[in-house]
């Protein structure tokens, strides 16, 4: 679970680029040898433009429902605990209003950190969608705070971001940075899908949406085999559940073991999913992806198939390897 950019370690602007980003950066116009790999990130994908989900979406939810756990919990060791260990006691006596009055100045502080915490996950948007227009080659970004990024898709400096340290193994993910006249100077950062304690892993996830830009959907269309149905619809609790898993593909030992805090996590993804609204294209946006009739590369939701894909990595890897 990394939610750097979004909890931790938010992107840094107004600043030169590093050595260290300027030495990883990925070039558009540079075909890398290697298969593309989608990284189950497609919402939807056609001739005109490819749209994927945000890179908090496979862990969402599950900070949610870590804050609504200490909401209740501690909401109810204030307030209903001489109830609940002293069932007669339906009163409160004058001891119950000197335990509330003690534990207010310390709870108060902590509900609100959580409220905090919580709505950085719920109350928000169900995603945060990128969508790569190859006809007019632009990005567009939706961000966290519902704001729209619009770039060109030849002057984003792609690059390696370094994300929280994982097990102490430093984790990685694909950065886009939007740059001044001078080429040097970071106004605004987004991150693509997908994180990795593997490099060479997330170079494929940057193979496949560079494809496309610049080789056009013929080149990777048929890798896409299933996509996300959040397009114009909440996410259905299975499907939410399912994607969970996702973070441990092919590891069914770990998805057994880590089932019931998957089953938690799910019951955060619900609510931050029921309390969000659905991203909402700006109409100057829609007009510039307005789909070709008839278009032979057409993926979506209705493409799917009737089970959800839990391909192993190990199986996945073999594709790209």
């Amino acid at each position: 679970m990394d939610y750097t950019g979004l909890y931790a370690n938010k992107y840094r602007l107004n600043r030169k680029l590093t050595t260290e980003e300027r030495a990883n950066q990925f070039h558009q116009n540079v075909k890398l040898d290697i298969t593309p790999f989608y990284n189950l990130s497609v919402i939807r994908m056609n001739s005109t433009y490819l749209e994927c989900v945000d890179r908090w979406f496979i862990y969402r939810g599950s900070m949610a429902a870590i804050c609504l756990m200490f909401l209740t919990l501690t909401i109810s060791m204030v307030f209903f605990s001489q109830f609940i260990f002293s069932p007669r006691h339906l009163i409160p006596t004058k001891s119950d209003f000197i335990w509330i009055g003690i534990s207010l100045p310390i709870a108060i502080p902590l509900w609100l950190f959580l409220v905090w915490m919580l709505c950085k996950e719920s109350f928000r948007l169900t995603h945060f969608p990128i969508r790569f227009n190859r006809s007019n080659r632009m990005v567009y970004v939706f961000k966290p705070n519902g704001t729209v990024l619009k770039a060109k898709w030849r002057d984003i400096f792609f690059t390696l971001g370094r994300c929280e340290r994982m097990a102490g193994v430093q984790n990685w993910d694909i950065r886009g940075h939007v740059l001044d006249k001078d080429r040097e100077t970071v106004l605004d950062t987004f991150a693509l899908t997908g994180d990795t304690l593997a490099v060479s892993q997330i170079k494929h996830e940057w193979e496949f949406f560079r494809r496309y830009m610049e080789d056009g959907p013929a080149a990777i269309h048929e890798d896409v085999f299933w996509c996300h149905d959040i397009a114009e619809r909440r996410e259905k609790y299975k499907a939410g559940l399912v994607t969970l898993f996702f973070e441990l593909n092919g590891q069914p030992v770990g998805q057994f073991l880590l089932s019931p805090v998957y089953f938690a996590a799910s019951l955060g993804r619900w609510f931050a999913m029921r309390t969000s609204k659905i991203p909402v294209w700006p109409e100057d946006i829609e007009t510039q992806c307005v789909i070709e009739q008839d278009d032979p590369y057409v993926r979506d939701a209705s493409n799917n198939p009737e089970k959800i894909p839990m391909e192993p990595l190990s199986v996945a890897r073999s594709r790209i390897e």
